[in-house]
């Protein structure tokens, strides 16, 4: 990477003079460019250190001042203008505006060619390349060579630090950390993910703002400044680990003692792509686990008649006794197509491992988590639940996501019938329209009966003509409300909050219903009866 001050070190450019920007001699300079216009800006890309004459610049003070700006504002390395003979030194007026902005001007003695400087400079740049490539060869090799020797995530974070003397860390897509080397003392942010065991949350919001999205369109690099009020006191450059066009996690390069650099970045790039290959091949043996787990539930499910001995070994190979209690959660997710299932039966199996006795698969397109649940509080079930609904969170569509969750269970004869659990709390969840993100067999109570009661029930029914009436009626939501005054238990202070009318307008509204439906709400057993017409209506309808 050479530098303003680099190029000032050249044999060629010993007799010029720096005479404004001694603050911009860190200035990276990309190659060096001959401009013999007034307009110079407009023929450059930014990076160079441009070389002109004085008959080139502008007579005109004030333009003069326009001229270096406007060469700031291409971010342009530097400029060198020849004097001694057209003129003895640059106009006060530029060197003036660009101390200001710690632009570099070069007074460079008119003996001196532009072009042995530009052939000079650029021999430097070329070399300075070349050795970049083949270091950065060396370092792709030496990690391929790391993947390749069957060595993993905490290998590669060691390797990669050693490489590039910067401290390294790799962590997952919800920055929870997989493995850290320090080469030097670390900021806030680097202490909190070593004593949390993942990144400040703080930085995570803060980095949601730009960084993030930036990583999430480009899959690509993204290089971080100082950011104090989140605790980075170190510059870092941040990578995503790619697999299957989605981030499976991130990889950290830290500044310790010196900045980061062209080499850093294309570091990160090849241990992120090492980190991808590494964490396809773990993926690669989850899949074959997760079909023997997916074998093993779908062979539960179906209930393989005089297997039970065999299955329940089986289990257990797995850390699930199914002599003793257990319950199953369907993860119920209309929305998500067979590839996401995958990923998601993979993230679960991987939620549950350290903290739960369970397995997940998948059985029918959805995925089926057993438990071992012995009833105390917290359920085992129901923080499994939990922790699949936060896992599938950060997924578009998770909103439909639903959980159902079976009673309890005991022995291989008694796991379709905890399966038909599950199906029959997230298909009458769904008819009700219960906003429920977790819906518990336990919980369903006569809506159980009247399920199997079947759409033959309604036929009968006496009140199902009132509440299709009601169905019907424009001026107000009378079905509704009738639904919540029942749900609520015929308590119409909580119906009227729960609705967000007044009182007078809810009991104008029961009102009509009673005329509609012919009953009298004061009544407990017209209220029994219409809310199981109503539930049947919902179920079947």
């Amino acid at each position: 990477m050479l530098t303003v001050a680099d190029v000032l070190q050249l044999p060629i450019l010993e007799s010029s003079r720096l005479v404004a920007g001694a603050g911009g001699l860190h200035r990276t300079i990309a190659w060096v460019h001959n401009v013999g216009v007034p307009d110079a800006a407009n023929w450059l890309n930014g990076g160079e250190l441009a070389l002109t004459t004085p008959n080139n610049l502008p007579d005109d003070p004030a333009a003069q001042v326009e001229y270096v700006l406007a060469l700031l504002r291409k971010e342009v390395a530097a400029l060198g203008v020849s004097v001694g003979r057209m003129i003895d030194h640059i106009p006060p007026r530029m060197i003036e505006v660009a101390e200001a902005h710690n632009f570099p001007l070069l007074e460079v003695p008119y003996e001196v060619r532009f072009v042995d400087i530009a052939r000079a400079a650029n021999e430097r740049i070329a070399q300075e390349n070349m050795a970049l490539v083949t270091r950065a060869f060396t370092i792709h090799q030496t990690l391929t060579r790391l993947v390749l020797e069957g060595g993993d995530i905490p290998q590669l974070a060691s390797t990669l630090a050693g490489l590039v003397n910067q401290s390294v860390s790799i962590e997952t897509d919800q920055f929870e950390a997989l493995a850290s080397v320090n080469i030097a003392p670390v900021d806030e942010a680097r202490r909190y993910t070593q004593e949390e065991g993942r990144t400040d949350p703080r930085l995570v919001r803060a980095l949601e703002a730009d960084v993030l999205p930036e990583i999430r369109r480009t899959r690509r690099p993204v290089f971080i400044p100082q950011m104090p009020h989140v605790g980075l006191e170190m510059e870092r450059i941040l990578a995503p680990i790619v697999v299957h066009g989605e981030i499976y996690g991130y990889v950290w390069i830290i500044a310790d003692d010196r900045p980061l650099n062209d080499l850093d970045r294309l570091a990160i790039e090849s241990g992120a792509t090492i980190a991808a290959l590494m964490m396809l091949y773990q993926e690669s043996v989850q899949n074959a686990e997760a079909s023997l787990r997916g074998s093993l539930l779908t062979r539960l499910i179906q209930g393989e008649a005089g297997r039970e001995d065999l299955l329940t070994d089986q289990a257990l190979r797995y850390g699930i006794d199914i002599r003793q209690p257990f319950r199953l959660l369907l993860v119920d997710w209309p929305e998500s197509g067979p590839r996401r299932l995958v990923g998601l039966s993979q993230r679960f199996n991987r939620l549950i491992a350290t903290h739960f006795s369970a397995i997940a698969g998948q059985f029918a397109g959805q995925i089926v988590v057993m438990v071992q649940d012995n009833t105390a509080e917290p359920s085992p079930s129901q923080s499994v639940a939990e922790g699949i609904l936060s896992e599938s969170a950060q997924y578009e569509g998770s909103a439909g996501l639903r959980v159902g969750m079976s009673g309890i269970g005991r022995g291989a004869n008694g796991v379709p019938a905890a399966y038909d659990q599950c199906r029959e709390a997230v298909l009458i969840g769904r008819r009700l329209n219960q906003t429920h993100k977790i819906l518990r067999f336990d919980d369903l109570g006569y809506l159980h009966t009247l399920y199997h009661a079947g759409a033959g029930a309604l036929a009968g029914n006496p009140h199902v003509t009132g509440l299709k009436a009601l169905q019907e009626e424009q001026q107000a939501d009378l079905f509704n409300t009738l639904e919540v005054y029942l749900d609520l238990g015929g308590n119409g202070v909580a119906t009227a909050e729960a609705l967000h009318i007044h009182r007078s307008t809810l009991n104008y509204r029961l009102a009509r219903i009673e005329d509609v439906c012919g009953v009298d709400l004061a009544n407990p057993a017209a209220r029994l009866n219409l809310q199981i017409a109503l539930k049947l209506l919902r179920l079947f309808d």
